[in-house]
Formats: structure tokens, C-alpha cells, sequence
């Protein structure tokens, strides 16, 4: 993919709003829904076109985390209290690679090399764009559970579901993340 002067940015909308949901707190969300966080980053990314110097997807898809990251911040600054909250500091990476490895089984590791964290960033990347493929209703459940750690029963109460509903969701869900991010790896990273 060319990605001199991107025209169209629609298409990344679902990678943002997996990238969104892993960072923006859901208790945050009745303040701030995240359709408007991907929507403030895609009017900031299309105002900005100009300064995007990338040209592939890897670098767009970089460049549009880091407008991304920017819109969290400054909600975090909006509307944070007076006490300073180090989790709202922490990095899309680095939160989609720790979410990458609960969600998949990986025990994280103390320390890693440079080509570890390569590796651990690009099964992130991976499991980000697995997210985007599930149902709207799987991905809440697997987004709540494993990367912003509720317990099913508040899970439950946040879907208007039952607790068994949401343990069907988390099953389906995390056996279609395994099924998918599996068949990336057997496809040498190509799908």
C-alpha cells in the first residue's frame, strides 16, 4: 500500500476503536463515548493529512496511534482530578502488548530484548486487528474482562446481560481471537 497523502482514513475507524476501547477507562465512558474519541482522532488525522510523511501502512497506522494517543491525553486532562492518575499515562503499546499476552495465554516476561519487544509489539498490532473482527458485543466483553480486568457479574450489569451470556461471549470471542491471531502465525504473519 502506497500511503504518500492518504485519502481515505475510514478504513483504520475499527482499528482505532479497538485501540480506543484498550485505553479509555469504561467507567471514563459516561463522559466521553469512544465512537467521538475515534471520530475527534480521524477529523484531527484528515485536518493534518499534510503532515503525515510516512509511506506505508505500518508508519500510517503509527502516525494515526500517535493522534490517537494525543485526543486521550488531553480527555485525561479534561477530565482528570486533582490527583494525578499514572495509568491514563500509560501507552497504547504498551497496553495493547500487555492485553495482547493475557488475552492469549503468553506469560509476560521481566525483561526482553530489543527483538522481544519487536515481536511483542507486532502480536499487539495482531491482536488489535483480531479484535476488530469479532462482534461488537465480544469484543466489549473481552475488552472489559482481560484488558480493563471487571469481573464478569459487572461486565454483566454494564451489557444488561446475564452472567452466563457474558461467559458465552468471553468463550466465543477469545476462541475466534486464538483461532485468528493462530492462522496469522501459520500464514507467516499474512492473512
Amino acid at each position: 500500500m502506497s500511503c504518500d497523502k492518504p485519502q481515505n482514513l475510514e478504513q483504520y475507524r475499527r482499528y482505532l476503536r479497538v485501540l480506543a476501547d484498550m485505553q479509555l477507562n469504561p467507567r471514563f465512558r459516561s463522559k466521553e463515548d469512544v465512537s467521538d474519541v475515534v471520530q475527534t482522532t480521524l477529523l484531527r488525522a484528515y485536518q493534518d493529512l499534510d503532515g503525515f510523511r510516512g509511506s506505508s501502512e505500518v508508519e500510517l497506522r503509527a502516525w494515526l496511534k500517535t493522534i490517537l494517543t494525543h485526543t486521550l491525553i488531553n480527555l485525561a486532562k479534561k477530565y482528570r482530578a486533582q490527583k494525578r492518575d499514572i495509568r491514563l499515562e500509560r501507552s497504547i503499546d504498551q497496553q495493547l502488548q500487555e492485553s495482547a499476552l493475557r488475552i492469549i495465554g503468553e506469560p509476560p516476561a521481566e525483561q526482553t530484548s530489543p527483538s522481544q519487544h519487536l515481536i511483542r509489539q507486532e502480536r499487539a498490532e495482531q491482536l488489535a486487528d483480531a479484535m476488530g473482527s469479532l462482534l461488537e458485543a465480544e469484543c466489549n466483553a473481552v475488552m472489559l474482562k482481560h484488558v480493563h480486568g471487571w469481573k464478569v457479574a459487572d461486565i454483566a450489569v454494564h451489557l444488561d446481560r446475564s452472567p452466563e451470556a457474558v461467559a458465552g461471549l468471553l468463550r466465543r470471542g477469545l476462541k475466534k481471537l486464538r483461532n485468528k491471531l493462530n492462522a496469522v502465525d501459520h500464514d507467516g504473519g499474512s492473512e
